[in-house]
């Protein structure tokens, strides 16, 4: 089987550390004896800015060693015998460019007409214009989220609500992070082969972690922490609020914080120096998927404290899952998605239920809950993932 996959971010931010579900599911996919070869095509940007910064990091910045093809706004690279990268800017100019050169890859690639049966997976609902076009076999699409939602996104609402309607149509299997995203896709007359499948996790990475980072040798337990993107879908008051509960704790955010976050180039935003204020938090900015164990694993406490907004309801965090494979204890502000864990994490519904919640994390954490804890995120491997969807895909394609 080859495979055809339409990026949500780039293979080069990957190799930076960054990761997300399309990321997993990739290399779960490259373990598979079942796929032969993945084409991956990088982030197809449709702005200015993003079309310069693919340009510089993915194009004139590509390794020259590992190219298969190259123009100036399009590099194909051979990773390995399984894996190619697709990497252009094209999209910015014209989305037929990208089909035709893509094609021409293809053909390249098998010498001539298709040798295997060929699926595309996206997880890009900005680009659709691939359908019917890749002389493909079935179309699968990858729902991370409700980019409706996002407040990144609000100005292109129209060309996603044309485009999840097109998927919606047009896809053969559809599958979603959470259950919100299975109702969002009802709504546009879907009602067969669209498939829940939650998040999962590398177990076997987490656990027995045990070395502590140079930068929290210091740094005071019981230690608070929360390990991700510091951005917007973050409830900034419930943070201080907690930081002002807790002056005997230290609240520790790891994560960098997101660029269009930023007010201005010189000062970060005000809810972040608002929080830099107490002395019991720190921000200890990106760390790479490597090192998220050692950090997670110096957590007395992991939360998650989310907005509750339309766009938080629609995801399916993967730091849950990081936290339960490191046993820690959890709390979290409500999440649908995350319902089949309820035995397993502490819920609140305002700012006091978080805070008491954060205490009897603490006081009710043991061996046997971490146990717990550690079992559910090996039931929920990212192979079990890949392997639900090949089975889907052979189905669909018999």
């Amino acid at each position: 089987m080859e495979l055809i996959m339409f990026n949500m971010s780039s293979y080069s931010e990957w190799q930076r550390g960054t990761n997300n579900r399309n990321f997993h599911i990739l290399n779960s996919l490259l373990a598979s004896p079942e796929i032969k070869r993945i084409v991956v095509v990088d982030f197809l940007p449709f702005t200015f800015h993003r079309a310069i910064r693919n340009w510089i990091e993915n194009i004139i910045g590509a390794p020259q060693q590992e190219l298969i093809y190259s123009d100036p706004t399009t590099r194909v690279r051979q990773i390995n015998e399984k894996l190619i990268v697709f990497s252009t800017i094209d999209s910015f100019f014209s989305k037929k460019l990208v089909i035709k050169k893509l094609n021409s890859i293809l053909e390249k690639l098998n010498d001539g007409p298709k040798q295997m049966k060929r699926v595309v997976i996206s997880y890009f609902p900005m680009f659709i214009e691939y359908f019917g076009r890749l002389n493909e076999d079935l179309n699968v699409f990858e729902a991370v989220d409700n980019w409706l939602a996002h407040p990144s996104y609000i100005k292109y609402q129209e060309i996603l609500k044309r485009n999840y309607q097109i998927i919606s149509q047009k896809a053969d299997l559809i599958f979603t992070v959470a259950n919100s995203l299975v109702d969002l896709f009802r709504q546009l007359g879907r009602n067969k082969d669209i498939y829940w499948l939650p998040n999962g996790v590398d177990a076997s990475h987490f656990i027995g972690a045990d070395k502590v980072p140079f930068d929290m040798k210091k740094i005071k337990h019981p230690i608070i922490g929360y390990l991700g993107i510091i951005q917007d879908r973050l409830d900034f008051n419930l943070l201080e609020y907690v930081a002002e509960k807790n002056p005997d704790k230290s609240l520790v955010l790891v994560g960098p914080i997101w660029p269009q976050f930023f007010r201005s180039f010189r000062k970060a935003p005000s809810e972040i120096r608002q929080l830099k204020k107490y002395k019991n938090v720190y921000f200890l900015g990106r760390k790479g998927y490597d090192a998220a164990p050692n950090y997670i694993h110096q957590f007395d406490v992991a939360i998650i404290p989310h907005q509750v907004n339309e766009f938080v309801m629609s995801m399916n965090p993967m730091k849950l899952y990081d936290y339960l494979a490191c046993g820690k204890p959890v709390v979290s502000t409500p999440m649908p998605a995350l319902g089949k864990f309820s035995h397993l994490i502490y819920f609140a519904q305002d700012y006091a239920g978080f805070q008491q919640n954060i205490e009897k994390a603490l006081a009710e954490n043991d061996a046997e809950r971490e146990r717990l804890r550690i079992e559910a995120a090996r039931e929920n491997s990212w192979q079990s993932k890949v392997d639900e969807i090949i089975l889907k895909i052979k189905e669909k394609i018999k």
